[in-house]
This record gives structure tokens, sequence and C-alpha cells, in this order.
């Protein structure tokens, strides 16, 4: 899960020295409680819905909560319309995902869409919420859920489809129509934009990296939780000039770290139920580690958390675990060589000169998505 940037930056596109306050605990307490509510209200919704709709507890129907964090990120942006069309365009690109995973050709073209999506919103500094889009579809795209108890996903079934949509149309709705209501007193974010050369560098880089591992995932059906490496690139790809590569290397460490966790976790539990638990008592962790500007716990327990809630069986569990440990290590590893390309290249362009950075469509889309 990643919570969009807020607070005042220089000339240069960087934050000030000077930090902000950090949030009092009771309110950070109070903001865990409300996301682990939104991530698992649309869940029950769904399974009662699906339930009644075909007479059978459908375990597919607690992917709600896949949209729901991207609902809920988008919300947090302080944009009310943006966090509502998101939700409604991801309703129709879950079926479309599911489609498309069936040949890595068509899986790859569309996360490459997906990623040049993401980097146009880089512009505007909304990448952080919106890159959440491609990383949740990953999963529908490599990996869907079963229908009916099915041991294998038929992926042109129109009903599953359609299901799926509004299992997804739910997930992203729900929190992204309650969210602005319980945040109507709290001031708007500010957003870091990021300058056209930011943006052209972060978007290559994220649309190679995430195409041509998309196209690897799909083409070995084996990695079934080859939506990790997806994610990896994505959360981990840096933008703009003053990033380096230390942060980078700090993010890997503690995912891998988080892999190794959930081994330990699930080695000695055989109920689903008990993963479960497991799962949302270290997204709670994970969540507050967030607020608590601990990024090294929040990659560390964020990882078993996803782990745990994203399986259908305990095996599986402890065999994402193992597969996001290489996972990491592999887009760790490609996306430090990415952001040694971009820091020289930025150095590079900068001795050059600069390219023209003004965007009209983009600044008229500042103003109008605010008043929104």
């Amino acid at each position: 899960m990643t919570f969009p940037t807020t607070g005042k930056s220089s000339a240069a596109g960087t934050p000030e020295a000077n930090k902000p306050a950090r949030m009092p605990v009771k309110r950070r307490l109070v903001i865990v409680a409300a996301v682990v509510v939104l991530v698992l209200l649309p869940a029950i919704v769904m399974v009662l819905i699906t339930w009644a709709g075909t007479g059978t507890v459908q375990g597919a129907a607690t992917w709600a909560s896949i949209p729901a964090i991207v609902g809920i990120a988008t919300a947090l942006s302080g944009y009310r319309r943006y966090a509502v069309v998101t939700s409604i365009v991801m309703a129709f690109l879950a079926p479309l995902a599911i489609v498309a995973g069936i040949s890595p050709v068509s899986g790859a073209a569309l996360m490459a869409i997906l990623c040049m999506t993401v980097g146009r919103l880089s512009r505007v500094g909304l990448q952080k919420s919106g890159l959440l889009v491609p990383v949740m579809l990953a999963w529908a795209l490599i990996d869907p859920p079963a229908w009916n108890g099915a041991t294998s996903v038929d992926r042109l079934d129109t009903g599953y489809l359609l299901w799926m949509a509004l299992i997804f149309l739910v997930g992203g709705l729900l929190p992204a129509l309650l969210l602005p209501l319980l945040m109507r007193k709290r001031p708007k974010p500010h957003f870091v934009p990021h300058s056209q050369r930011e943006a052209t560098t972060y978007t290559v880089m994220i649309t190679i990296l995430v195409t041509v591992s998309t196209f690897y995932v799909l083409d070995n059906p084996k990695m079934i939780g080859g939506a990790f490496l997806i994610a990896v690139i994505l959360v981990m790809a840096p933008i703009g000039t003053s990033q380096t590569i230390k942060p980078t290397i700090f993010r890997v460490l503690g995912t891998i770290a988080g892999s190794v966790l959930v081994i330990a976790l699930v080695s000695q539990v055989n109920s689903l139920g008990v993963v479960y638990l497991i799962g949302l008592i270290v997204l709670i962790i994970a969540v507050f580690a967030r607020l608590s500007g601990l990024a090294w716990v929040y990659y560390v327990f964020m990882v078993p958390a996803t782990a745990c809630l994203n399986a259908t069986t305990v095996t599986q569990v402890g065999e994402l675990g193992e597969q996001r440990v290489v996972d990491n290590a592999v887009g760790g590893v490609l996306v430090i060589a990415a952001t040694v390309i971009t820091i020289g290249y930025s150095n590079w362009a900068g001795r050059h000169g600069e390219a023209s950075d003004t965007d009209h469509e983009i600044q008229a889309a500042i103003p109008a998505a605010a008043s929104s």
C-alpha cells in the first residue's frame, strides 16, 4: 500500500529540510482502524452478494479487498473525482486483465499501457496512488482466483468475468465514496509535480522493466507469485533527479526480510483462517509503521501481509514467500541498474540543457482536479 506524499517542496522539486510534525499516535490508530475496516468491508459485502447470487460462498469475492486498497490510496490523494474514476476504470480493466493473461504478448501490452498512464500521472504528482492500479491488476493478470471451487480458471467464461468486474467495482467504489466523507475537514494534500524530463525517464524505465517482466512471468506459468516481481519494480522505481541508490537498496533488503518472515510465520500453521488472521495483524503493523514514517518496518511487514491475504491455500503462502525472495532480488537488481542509468542520464541532460517543460494539458488539469 502506498500513501500520497504531502508537504512543501523546494524549487528543485525535493522536500524541504524541515520535517513535518509527526502525526499523534491516537490519530494514527484511528486511521489504521479506518483503513482495515475499509479493506475488509468490500470483501464482506461481495461474499454476501456472490453467495446470494450463486448459492455458494465464493473465495474470489474476498478479492474485493484488492481494489479497496487502490480506492483508499486514491481517496487519500484528496481528489474525490480521481478516486471514483480510478475505481470505475479498474473495474473495467479487471476482466480485460484476466483475458489478456492468456497470452504473454497481450498481458505485457496491457501492462505497458498502464505504466505509460502512471508515467503521465507523475507530471501532477499522482503516480504513487496511480501505480497501485497495475500493481493490483497484476494479480488478476497472472493468477486470477478460481470460481465455484474449480481447480483451474476459465478466463473466457462470461459469467465469471462479469462477477470479477462487479467485485472490483464494489471493492474500489466503497472506500472511494466513504473515505472522502470521513476526511471533509482534512486539508487537501500538496503534491510534488515532476518535470517533463523526470516523467519521461521514469515512464520509460517502468514501462520497459514491467513489460519485459510481465512477458517472462506469463511465459512461465509456474510463477504464480509473479505479480510480486511487477510490484517490486513499480514500488521501488525512483523518480526525480534527487533519487539515490541507497533508499532502493534499503527497500530491497526490507522486502527480502519480509519474505523470510512469511516462511517463518506459516511454517507451523495448518489453518487458512489463521493465515488470514496473521495477514491482518501484520497489515495493521505495516500501515501504522507507514504513518509513523518507518519505511523500513513498512516494507518488512507489508510483504507477509500481501502473501497471507492473497493466498487461497496454506501451502501457497509458503510458496509465495519463497518466490518473493527471488522476485525481490531480481526486481531489486533491475531497479538498481535502472536507477544508475537514470541518474547518469539526468546528469548528462543537465549538462546539455533542459528540454521545454511546457505542458498545457497538465497546467489545465491541476486546478480542475483541485476543485473536484
